[in-house]
This record gives C-alpha cells, sequence and structure tokens, in this order.
C-alpha cells in the first residue's frame, strides 16, 4: 500500500459515520415502538363508536396512532410531549442564570418524573373510557392491569424518546410522524381522498405553506464588540418566519379538550341550565363554536409558546451585557420593542395562517362538502411537513459533520 493509499486508508477509519449510527439508532426505536404497538391491552374490547373526526381522536392519532385505545402504546407519546412541554415552560420563566444551573441530566431527571405523573393520570382516566370483556376477569383487576400496562407502556416511549435525542435522529419526531403518516394514509383510502379536490387543493397548499415558513428565516444585522475582521458584516440573529413551527397546531388540538371536558362537567352539575347543555352540545368540531374556540386556541398558543421560548427580552438584555447591538440601533429598551415587534408579528401570521388553513377545512367539513374525517388532513399535512423540514436540516447537519476531513 503506498503512503498516500494508506493515509486515504487512516482518514476512512477516522470517520466518525455519526448519522449512519443515528439513523440506525432511530430505526430499531421505531421497530421497537411498532412492536410495542402490537401488543394488545388485556381484556379490552374494541369501541367501534368511537369518533374518528373529533379532536381527541386526532390527538390520539398523533401521540399513538391507536384509534380504539387497546395497545400497550395507548397513550404514546403524549406523557412525555406533556411533560416536555411543561419543563420548557417552567424553564422560560426562570432567568438565564437559574437556567444556567440546571444540568441536562437533572433537566432530564425533572422531565421524567413529570412523566410519570402524567402516565399514571392519564392512564386511570382513559382506564375508565375502554370497555371490557366480560369474560376477562373481576372489572376491578382487569382495570388495574390495564393501567399498568399502559403506564408501562408510556414509561417505555417516554425511554425511547429521551434515548433517540441523545442517539438517533429527531428525539419523539420520528415517533409522531410513524403515527401520523399511518392514520393518515388509512383514513384517505377509507374516505376517498381523491374525490373531493377542495381537501386535495387544501392540503397542497398546506404543504407548500408550511416548507416555506419552516425553512425561511429573518436575519436581523448585527454588530459584535468581539469580532473585527473581513466576516463582521455577517453575524446575524436569526428567527424563523413561524417561529415555534407547527407546535401551536399540535398542541391547541390537546388545549380544546380542556374546555370541552370543563363545559361537560358542568352540564353533569346543573343539568337543568340550557345554556350550559346548548354550549356543551356546540363544543365540537363539527359545529361553529368548537371550531372558532380551536382556532382561537392556535393563534394564542402561537404568541405564547414564542414568548415563552424565544423570550425577546432576555435576549436584549443578553445582547446588552455582552456589548452586542442591532445595526442602527441602540441596546436596551429600544432592542427589546424591536425584538418584541417581530416575534409578535411573525407568531402572529403563523398562527393565523395555520388557523385560516383549518377554517377552511373545517368550514368545507360543516357544508358537508368533504368527509368529517377528512378535516383533519391538512392539519396532518402540516405536521408532517413541519417534522420532515426538521428531520432533513438535522440530517443535513451530522452529513456535514461525517463529511469533515480532518488534517494529517
Amino acid at each position: 500500500m503506498t503512503v498516500r493509499g494508506k493515509d486515504s486508508f487512516l482518514m476512512d477509519m477516522r470517520q466518525p459515520h455519526e448519522l449512519r449510527n443515528r439513523l440506525l439508532f432511530t430505526f430499531l426505536v421505531v421497530a421497537a415502538y411498532m412492536l410495542c404497538r402490537s401488543i394488545l391491552l388485556y381484556g379490552v374490547a374494541a369501541d367501534e363508536t368511537t369518533d374518528a373526526s373529533g379532536a381527541q381522536y386526532f390527538l390520539s392519532t398523533l401521540v399513538s396512532g391507536d384509534r380504539y385505545r387497546m395497545t400497550v402504546m395507548a397513550l404514546g407519546i403524549a406523557p412525555y410531549l406533556n411533560a416536555s412541554l411543561l419543563v420548557q415552560i417552567i424553564f422560560a420563566f426562570r432567568n438565564s442564570t437559574s437556567r444556567a444551573k440546571i444540568s441536562k441530566i437533572q433537566s432530564d431527571r425533572w422531565m421524567r418524573w413529570v412523566s410519570v405523573v402524567f402516565s399514571v393520570v392519564m392512564a386511570i382516566v382513559q382506564s375508565y373510557g375502554l370497555s371490557y370483556r366480560p369474560d376477562a376477569g373481576p372489572l376491578w383487576l382487569v382495570r388495574t392491569i390495564v393501567i399498568l400496562e399502559m403506564f408501562g407502556g408510556a414509561m417505555l416511549a417516554s425511554l425511547m424518546c429521551l434515548q433517540n435525542e441523545r442517539h438517533g435522529v429527531g428525539a419523539s419526531m420520528p415517533i409522531i410522524l410513524l403515527n401520523i403518516a399511518l392514520s393518515l394514509f388509512q383514513n384517505m383510502s377509507a374516505n376517498h381522498f381523491f374525490e373531493f379536490p377542495a381537501i386535495a387543493i387544501l392540503c397542497l397548499v398546506a404543504i407548500a405553506g408550511t416548507a416555506y415558513m419552516e425553512n425561511s428565516m429573518i436575519k436581523v444585522p448585527l454588530q459584535r464588540v468581539s469580532i473585527h475582521n473581513v466576516h463582521a458584516d455577517q453575524n446575524y440573529l436569526a428567527y424563523k418566519r413561524a417561529p415555534m413551527g407547527i407546535m401551536p397546531v399540535m398542541f391547541a388540538s390537546s388545549a380544546f379538550l380542556l374546555p370541552y371536558y370543563l363545559v361537560h362537567m358542568l352540564v353533569s352539575f346543573y343539568p337543568q341550565n340550557a345554556a350550559l347543555v346548548s354550549i356543551s352540545d356546540n363544543m365540537v368540531l363539527t359545529r361553529p363554536l368548537g371550531v372558532a374556540v380551536y382556532l382561537v386556541l392556535i393563534v394564542v398558543l402561537a404568541v405564547l409558546f414564542s414568548f415563552l421560548m424565544l423570550n425577546p427580552r432576555e435576549t436584549a438584555h443578553q445582547m446588552q451585557r455582552n456589548g452586542d447591538s442591532i445595526v442602527g440601533m441602540y441596546a436596551g429598551e429600544q432592542t427589546r420593542r424591536f425584538l418584541t415587534g417581530i416575534v409578535l408579528r411573525w407568531s402572529l401570521i403563523s398562527g393565523m395562517l395555520q388557523a385560516c388553513c383549518m377554517a377552511v377545512s373545517l368550514a368545507l367539513s360543516m357544508r358537508e362538502m368533504i368527509p368529517a374525517a377528512l378535516a383533519m388532513n391538512p392539519t396532518s399535512m402540516m405536521i408532517i411537513t413541519s417534522i420532515v423540514c426538521s428531520l432533513v436540516q438535522e440530517i443535513a447537519s451530522y452529513y456535514r459533520y461525517d463529511a469533515y476531513r480532518f488534517f494529517m
């Protein structure tokens, strides 16, 4: 072997193959999740009356893909997602000094314990909404077994997401993508999707709009006191045009269930109240009141999440402390107002665009121009597009890392 050939061989041996290893790990996680999704809960009978068009079904599609909630993955990654969101919100309310004192190990530990709490509560609540076979045994014993099975499945799903975040690609996104893609395919096949051109066109618009918002950036030029070279004019603060991506749409479906269950609980206490009964009957995604609440939630969550996660006040304070500033602008209050305006404007725009897309889809459903089961398809398309864009960007970063050649 020549010297050059030997050097080339050594270079190949030193390549980390980070992308290959991570993709392989993610594939194994998804395969394990699919295997667990085939394990049925003990003693549970299918409920054929399950509504396949409401927000609760749509949420279950995201987190488990289990329409009848009959497998050990009935809770899916819902506890992990809720725990992750709650921990992020708590961190967002803390100042930068407090956040710097919290290690990744600590934050993961907090998220695990919050996941445990969510899993227990959700398993108990969901167990009372299931139908059980009479021959399975005493009801209390069967329900206890089912609760333990759902809790174990949720804990395993959370562990898969955490391990995939460390060793794979996309954290929980591959599982969400799998769930929603399979359910979307089944939904489209069962409801003859391509016979309704209006919803097909709307889905294409949703895909194109989401792809543009996910991949376009707003670049705010910065002056950094620590950089004095030919690249000084290439420094900028970047914001996505959709600051929180598709997260508001995903969690709006979950948040919609809060007023839904609240109203139903009030009706159970005051069954003679005609106003409450009317609100309860209309708090569904096939009636104007339910649609209006759902769309408002999308916009509100888009703004709320953007300010919690991006925190323009903290960004402006950090820039002032570091001696950095936006070109042509004073540091401090003026910078804070400017960044607040950017976050508010684009979070409103992205939230309203997502809400408008859903409004058209749900309006077509209420006018019976499309089946109710297809009304959530644009939302599914937006989520799939957002996840694919994020995965492509992450995979590209690992590819560039693998392509880097160290000097010999």
